[in-house]
């Protein structure tokens, strides 16, 4: 396998992706189809970025920050400049006035920050620039904890208000608070949109977004990223000697992942499910969201067997290109891929990013390995896609797509362990 072939090429993704002036710097996650800035894609870029070129990464959240709430709302999007070509305008027409403010949205997205600065700072040692971006990601991971957290819930788990929150836009988790049918690419758009109305009509005050009761889920990857964030924050903390403030940090992780093992692991089925807020009900579907724990330090007995029993299970999530985002044996699960209702079955490599780190926190090193080689294949069959058909390789969605290029940091940790 020519891993350095495939570093080169998303190197040469990443820089034609690159949109840059006087103002702001950011890498958008395709060219023809997605040209403004998401949070969690500007982390992922950010993290390749420092392997190539830490400065550029450390642009991209800088950029990224500037559209920051007063706060601490670091929203999940960032408009810096009108669109062009059909697919973008056509997104912007449906979606991008929608928000009050014309620039930026009012979610958020998974908070990738502190894993995004701890990558720079491995790279560079640079103190200065954990120091410069410190205060915003405090001020981001407070508001998570009153607005995501104890207004809407003070057990611990983060609730989302948005299916875009989770970055994973149309999982089929989302068809119950919607729908018991499946989701159509219309009816989701119109709902999707609904939602935000709604909250514009009541100022996005979190207690009357809480009373309208239209979508409130304490999201099991959502919370999983917060805990591995707040971990990382700690350990940003400690490197700028404050470690009263790092303390405090890992206590609100340990807090949440004990909330995550009571609630959201179920015995009778040995899996972890996504939960509706308002009646503290399971989620009852089988996707790659209730796979995260794997990164956690879980309870070994359940790690045994979420691995076994579904992550390595060839009915399950154990397919010829893993990892799936929704189980083979799930009836919404669709390998093949559409640009309009994602996240129903094919491979997203964001997603092996994670549950590879993850079980080689473990001691999973022969699958993980076995991961990075099937991914490096998909990218040598098909280049850097949005998204992969688990049986066959075949790509999906917008080309020269951002996130893909995680590649480069699984080949990385690969090596360290003496694979690939």
């Amino acid at each position: 396998m020519d891993t350095q072939l495939i570093r080169e090429r998303a190197r040469a993704v990443l820089e034609h992706n690159l949109v840059r002036n006087e103002t702001y710097s950011y890498t958008c996650p395709s060219p023809k189809t997605y040209q403004h800035q998401w949070l969690w894609d500007s982390c992922f870029h950010a993290i390749v970025w420092s392997h190539f070129d830490p400065e550029i990464a450390k642009s991209e959240l800088k950029t990224l920050l500037k559209k920051q709430f007063a706060n601490g709302l670091i929203p999940h999007m960032a408009y810096w400049h009108s669109p062009s070509g059909l697919i973008p305008k056509m997104g912007d027409w449906l979606f991008g006035g929608l928000w009050p403010e014309p620039d930026r949205s009012r979610i958020t997205q998974p908070p990738l920050l502190p894993q995004a600065i701890h990558a720079i700072y491995k790279k560079t040692k640079d103190r200065a620039f954990v120091e410069q971006l410190f205060p915003h990601i405090e001020r981001y991971f407070n508001w998570l904890y009153s607005e995501r957290g104890q207004k809407i819930s003070d057990d611990g788990l983060l609730s989302v208000i948005h299916p875009w929150e989770t970055g994973m836009d149309l999982l089929p988790i989302w068809d119950h608070i919607h729908t018991k049918k499946r989701l159509l690419a219309l009816r989701a758009g119109l709902w999707l949109s609904k939602i935000i109305k709604e909250y514009n009509k009541v100022d996005w005050q979190t207690e009357r977004i809480k009373e309208l009761n239209l979508f409130l889920v304490k999201d099991v990857a959502f919370n999983v990223i917060y805990i591995l964030n707040l971990q990382k924050f700690a350990d940003l903390c400690d490197i700028i000697g404050d470690t009263v403030k790092g303390e405090l940090y890992r206590s609100r992780a340990e807090t949440t992942l004990n909330a995550l093992e009571k609630k959201c692991w179920d015995d009778s089925t040995g899996f972890y499910y996504s939960i509706n807020a308002l009646d503290d009900s399971f989620i009852l579907e089988l996707t790659v969201s209730g796979l995260f724990p794997i990164c956690l330090n879980i309870d070994k007995t359940r790690l045994n067997a979420l691995v076994q029993n579904y992550l390595f299970d060839e009915n399950q999530f154990w397919l010829p290109f893993p990892i799936p985002c929704v189980a083979k044996s799930s009836h919404y699960f669709n390998p093949k891929g559409s640009s309009f209702v994602l996240w129903r079955g094919p491979t997203w490599l964001n997603c092996n990013w994670f549950l590879v780190k993850g079980l080689q926190k473990h001691g999973f090193l022969k699958q993980a390995d076995h991961i990075i080689t099937k991914t490096c294949e998909l990218i040598n069959r098909a280049g850097f896609r949005e998204q992969y058909n688990p049986y066959t390789g075949e790509a999906y969605g917008a080309k020269s797509f951002g996130w893909s290029t995680l590649i480069v940091d699984l080949i990385e940790r690969g090596e360290l362990h003496g694979n690939p």
